[in-house]
This record gives structure tokens, C-alpha cells and sequence, in this order.
């Protein structure tokens, strides 16, 4: 008589021979991929938290059916986990959340990833075929399993999965804490499949795709959205060597029962004083034994300070706990190693499959030999070789050679020069540091910075044409005072330069050092500003689904501000205000007129006393459709109070949920007490998909 386990691997040997007799026999195991990131789903902030999930639509591009049975374990199980992407911060890249997993519960028969032989019922994805499960759907709640209870190595878990104790909006979905959001940071959004015949066959390390993200709204809560295409096959921390050109990826394969992909990227920047920062990110795809211990390895003799860790969050009852890592520093390298060791606590924070640890620190050796993960459960280690880390191509500000504007000082040596984009009419400073009573020079040149025009034997590179008859020098090469130099300047109109600063400096070998390159941008201020951010306008934002911005750039007064659908094109035509609806928060109705958040509409001088057609309300209705729906509102303003200042408003948009994206098209006019007369059409951002704006010069 056969054992239980003989038993259990005879009836899967037979579903599996079933299923696989029911198409015509092709070549390779199923397997499963993320054809396409969906949604995704915001949720409502609370507790220092906010939540999302990503719709998932799987693609079965293997050559048999993959198993989908809903009621054993015999099914993907799918994750959800969210990157940022900080250039402002050396360009460090952490995971900032995960959700806990979905189970899947039936496979249909669709065609993203091309045509499908399709499977007869939803008990098996079909050879070529696809399967959608909606963000919503993946980001609710209850029926979510733990990670801790899969095995990526082998695609096991117990089913069902267990269901310990949860509470409020953000646990078990996509849960990233509001102090790692923010909407300067370029996010990225990534989903993984898990499943046991995708896993045996070994095509499981193509089971993770991501799609570069953006974030909007406020600290109080955010809204994410998705920017790019889903990039098929490749886990997100894949984009970080995309999106910058400073990254040297390289992974290793663990062999064995419990072995899995490993990825590692890291990042060397010159700190311009003898040392070196590195920013490393190590990613574990599948890999069930885990990682115990990061290493980055140097010659003897190195000096490490000022390292760093950060490691994403488990929630919600998960059973893992979220003690740090601990640093430590050898005269050969820098290490991070779990707080305590698998055999001490088989539920410490090790860096287990799905998940990325980021680590960080100086060193005045540029040259690492070699990087090691020591494993957690099993005591072996994966190693990497040296990284072949590429040239930089732009000169950062140094000790010895800085330029910056306002106090702009940063840039990546990989990405770029320093961009600063400034209002003209208004009182700027440049500030300049070099070496004390040396010469010096800032050059400038109305021709954009160019990467690695030249770069010196002693490192220094330079950023400018020196060919382009535009380049000129401001100073002529006089001495540079202690502590540097700093001027103000006022430009009235459209001026770009880029600059670069050249001091005299001989403690260098070839007598000089440079400055990072800037590029300075000077426009005037549009006078206004009318912008619809977030995505759904049926929802209640204390900054204002809709906000009008006067500038300040001109004495005359906004007098009325008319926003209208009527003879919209694009996403704006037909949609319509639907202005006696309530906001779900309890702000009241738009048609009551307390709906005007942060007291704009008494500090911009809202006059209601024209409201129509209902009174008090503060607007004024035309292009009625029924009821209470116009295609146009108008607000009029008084007492010559709404200058330099912004007016905020909530106000529902009908048909269906209406978004920011859907007023692109919407006509805007702008009335001033001068007179004039300005109007625009909105348009979407294009560097937030949840944003649409008109400037008005």
C-alpha cells in the first residue's frame, strides 16, 4: 500500500497526465509569466500607512496546460510589492511594501500574450493563453494567504492557507508606510506568480514583471499609478539598472532542493574626498533557503563608515519579525548579517523570495573584490565576482570646484547635470566654492551640457562644448575669495545656460578641478494655473481635486474662473459635474458650497452672492443637462483678493468614476481685472498620469 505522500504525488502524476492528454502534446513544462500589471487599486490611508494592489493578468507560455484548481494547492499564488527609485539620494533603490498573496481559483482562456489553444475548462491555463485577475480583486483581503507558507523553490504550501487575525484599510495588501511615498521619487510596481509545475520544471525565474510607477497626492495619502508598460520576465529590481546607467546588475543561481535566483545590484559614486559611496540592493527571486548575510568584499586595509540597511515591512500577523540587519566593518569589507541565525529563530528577518534588502556606505577603496550572501537555512553562500562598474559621464561638486543656484547642489554622476528650472522676474543667488585665492572661471554656454565631452587623467570631467562659439567666461579668472563667492541676478524673461566652474587648484596633478555642470533654466510664471489631480473626483482631497493658482506675476486680480465640457475633445467629452452629489468623506454637497477646502474660497474672495441656480452655493450653473448635471460652472471673485493665492474645490464628475486623466480636453477661462481674457484647454501630464493642468500666460 502506498505512504501518504506516495498517494499525494500519484493523484497529482495523474491530474497532471489528464490534463496534459487533453491537448496536443508541445515541448517544455508550463510556464508561467506576468503578462501585463493592471489597475492598480488605491486605498484610503490610515495609521501612517497606505495600501494598493496590482491587477495581474497571467500568461501561460509553456507547452502544456498549467494547473489551476481552486480547492488544494494546485494553483498560482500571487504577489504584489512596490520599489522606489530615489535619484535625489544617490539614486538608492528599496522595496517600500508587499501584499500578502492571492490564490488563484479558476484560469480562463484569453489572448494578451498571443493566440491561445484553450483549455476546455478553468481547472488549466491553456498553451498560450491568458488569465486576468483585476487589482481589486487581488487587493481583497480576507481570502489573501501568508508568504511564509510558499516554498518558491518547489511551489508548495498547505492549503487552505492560514488566516490569522487582521485589522483596518492597509494589512495584507500592498501595504508601504506614507513616510516612504513621496511624489519626486519614481516608483516601480511588480507582481510575481508562484506554482508548482512552473517551479519543478525550472521556468520560474521569469515569474516577476514590473511597470514603472508614479505616485500623487498628498502625505496624508497617495494615489499610485502606472507610467509605463509592464516590462514581461523581469523583477523589478531589473529597472533599477534601467533607469540608471550607474548600476552594475549581476546575479547568481543556487543550486539544489532549496536553491533559487538571487540578484544584486550596486551602484560606486565618488564623494569627491577619498572615499566612495556604494548603494547596493540584493534581491531574492525564488530561492526557499534564503539569504543570512550580504558582504562586499575589498582588499585589505579599507575603511567602511557610515553604513546603512532598509529591509520592507511583513505585516499583518505574518510570522516573520522585522528586527534590522546588523552592520559591521572588517579591514576587508563591509558585512550585514540576521540578528539571529535559522537555527535560533526560523522566523527572523531573513531575506527570503519575493523580497529586496538595500544596503549602503562609504569606503576610501573604489575597488570591491567581490560580493557573498551567506544562506540561511542550509549555511552555504552564493558569491559574485567584482563588479565592472561603468565610467561616469557627468562632474559632480566637489570640495575643490562647486557651482549651484538657490542651493541646488545635487546631481547623479550617471544621470545627468544639475537641472534647475527658475521664474524670471524674481531675485536669484549663484553660489560658488573652490580653492581659496586660486583662479577661477564659470563658463557658460546658452548650448545644453553634453555627457563626457572630456574627461581628465585626473578624473575631472567636463560637461561643455568648448567648441560651441556661445561658450564665454564670466570673471575672467580672478581669485577666489575665502568661503566663495556668491551673486544675485535678475533675469525678466526666457534665458537657459548651462554653466561649469573651473578652479585653479594645486594640490591636483593637473593643476584643476571642476565643478558638476548646471543647467539653468529662467521662465516667467504663467499667471494661472488650473490643474484636476487624483483619481477619482468622487473622492474628498483636503488640497483640492480642482485647484486655480495665481501666481503672483502680475497685479491684476483673478475676477472669475469658468470651467467647462461643453464641445470638449479627448477624454472630456461627455463628462459632465454632477454638482449635488456628496463627497463620500462627509465634506458636504458641492451644491451646498462647503465643498472649498483650506479656506481658499473666503481667502480668494469667493463671491456667493451670484451663485446659481442654487444660492449660497458659490458657483454658477450652465449647459444644464437634468437635475443637478451642468457641462460648465463659473466662479466669480470679489474684494480684489485672489492674487498670488490658490483656490481649491471638490465636485463630482459623472458619467461613472472620473478621474484627473478624464478632463483632458476640458476648456478653461481666466478673467482678469485688467481685463484680459485668457483661456487654454487641459492636458494631461505627462509626468503623472493622475494629473491634468492648463498654465495661462
Amino acid at each position: 500500500m502506498l505512504s501518504t505522500p506516495s498517494r499525494r504525488l500519484a493523484s497529482v502524476l495523474t491530474l497532471v497526465a489528464a490534463i496534459c492528454s487533453t491537448v496536443p502534446a508541445q515541448a517544455g513544462p508550463p510556464d508561467v509569466v506576468v503578462g501585463a500589471l493592471t489597475g492598480p487599486c488605491n486605498y484610503t490611508a490610515e495609521a501612517g500607512y497606505d495600501a494598493f494592489s496590482h491587477g495581474t493578468t497571467a500568461c501561460n507560455i509553456g507547452g502544456q496546460p498549467l494547473i489551476w484548481l481552486a480547492n488544494n494547492n494546485q494553483h498560482p499564488v500571487i504577489g504584489g510589492t512596490l520599489y522606489r527609485y530615489d535619484p535625489s539620494n544617490n539614486g538608492r533603490f528599496t522595496m517600500v511594501g508587499m501584499s500578502w498573496l492571492k490564490h488563484g481559483f479558476g484560469a480562463l482562456q484569453q489572448t494578451l500574450c498571443g493566440p491561445c489553444n484553450a483549455y476546455p475548462n478553468t481547472t488549466a491555463l491553456g498553451v498560450g493563453c491568458s488569465d486576468p485577475y483585476g487589482a481589486c480583486q487581488n487587493g481583497t483581503q480576507a481570502p489573501l494567504g501568508p508568504r511564509s507558507e510558499i516554498n518558491a523553490t518547489t511551489g508548495a504550501f498547505p492549503y487552505p492557507p492560514s488566516d490569522p487575525a487582521w485589522s483596518g484599510n492597509t494589512e495584507r495588501r500592498l501595504r508601504v508606510p506614507l513616510a516612504l511615498l513621496d511624489t519626486n521619487s519614481t516608483y516601480v510596481s511588480e507582481a510575481q506568480y508562484v506554482q508548482y509545475q512552473d517551479a519543478l520544471g525550472g521556468v520560474d525565474d521569469n515569474n516577476a514583471s514590473y511597470r514603472i510607477s508614479t505616485v500623487s497626492g498628498t502625505p496624508a495619502d497617495y494615489s499610485l499609478a502606472y507610467s509605463g508598460p509592464t516590462v514581461q520576465g523581469e523583477p523589478a529590481i531589473n529597472a533599477w539598472a534601467a533607469l540608471d546607467p550607474g548600476v552594475v546588475l549581476q546575479t547568481v543561481q543556487v543550486p539544489g532542493t532549496m536553491g533559487g535566483l538571487f540578484s544584486v545590484g550596486i551602484k560606486r559614486i565618488d564623494n569627491g574626498d577619498g572615499t566612495w559611496r556604494f548603494e547596493c540592493c540584493a534581491h531574492n527571486l525564488n530561492c526557499h533557503d534564503s539569504a543570512s548575510s550580504f558582504t562586499v568584499s575589498f582588499a585589505g586595509g579599507v575603511t567602511i563608515t557610515n553604513q546603512g540597511f532598509h529591509a520592507p515591512e511583513w505585516h499583518a500577523n505574518e510570522v516573520y519579525d522585522n528586527n534590522a540587519w546588523i552592520g559591521s566593518a572588517a579591514a576587508n569589507g563591509a558585512t550585514w548579517m540576521v540578528d539571529q541565525p535559522f537555527a535560533a529563530n526560523p522566523n527572523s528577518n531573513a531575506l527570503r523570495w519575493g523580497s529586496a534588502y538595500s544596503f549602503w556606505f562609504d569606503a576610501n577603496d573604489p575597488d570591491p573584490t567581490g560580493i557573498a550572501l551567506d544562506l540561511y537555512r542550509s549555511g552555504g553562500s552564493a558569491t559574485i565576482p567584482a563588479p565592472v562598474f561603468p565610467p561616469e559621464s557627468w562632474e559632480t561638486n566637489g570640495v575643490d570646484a562647486s557651482l549651484d543656484v538657490n542651493g541646488n547642489t545635487a546631481n547623479d554622476p550617471f544621470v545627468g547635470p544639475i537641472i534647475t528650472n527658475l521664474a524670471s522676474g524674481a531675485l536669484h543667488t549663484a553660489n560658488i566654492g573652490g580653492t581659496a585665492g586660486q583662479g577661477f572661471e564659470l563658463y557658460l554656454t546658452s548650448s545644453a551640457a553634453v555627457p563626457s565631452y572630456y574627461t581628465s587623467a585626473d578624473g575631472d570631467i567636463v560637461n561643455l562644448d568648448l567648441m560651441d562659439p556661445s561658450l564665454f567666461g564670466l570673471f575672467g579668472y580672478q581669485p577666489l575669495p575665502a568661503g566663495g563667492l556668491s551673486f544675485q541676478f535678475n533675469e525678466p524673461g526666457t534665458l537657459f545656460y548651462a554653466g561649469q566652474v573651473i578652479s585653479m587648484n594645486p594640490a591636483t596633478v593637473e593643476g584643476f578641478s571642476l565643478s558638476a555642470a548646471t543647467e539653468l533654466s529662467l521662465m516667467p510664471l504663467p499667471r494661472a494655473l488650473v490643474e484636476s489631480v487624483g483619481t477619482n473626483s468622487y473622492t474628498a482631497n483636503t488640497n483640492g481635486f480642482w485647484r486655480i493658482t495665481h501666481h503672483g506675476t502680475t497685479a491684476a486680480n483673478i475676477t472669475s474662473v469658468v470651467l467647462s465640457y461643453q464641445g470638449a475633445t479627448g477624454p472630456a467629452n461627455g463628462v459632465y459635474f454632477d454638482t449635488d452629489q456628496g463627497m463620500p468623506s462627509g465634506s458636504g454637497n458641492f451644491s451646498q458650497g462647503n465643498t472649498y477646502e483650506q479656506n481658499s474660497d473666503v481667502a480668494c474672495g469667493l463671491d456667493y452672492s451670484v451663485s446659481s441656480p442654487f444660492s449660497g452655493s458659490g458657483w454658477i450653473g450652465s449647459d444644464q443637462l437634468n437635475g443637478a448635471n451642468y457641462n460648465t460652472v463659473e466662479f466669480r471673485f470679489t474684494g480684489g483678493l485672489f492674487n498670488n493665492r490658490t483656490f481649491r474645490f471638490n465636485a463630482d464628475t459623472d458619467p461613472g468614476t472620473q478621474g484627473a486623466a478624464d478632463n483632458a480636453g476640458m476648456s478653461v477661462t481666466v478673467t482678469f481685472s485688467n481685463g484680459d481674457v485668457v483661456t487654454g484647454v487641459l492636458a494631461q501630464d505627462p509626468a503623472n498620469s493622475n494629473r491634468t493642468l492648463v498654465e495661462l500666460q
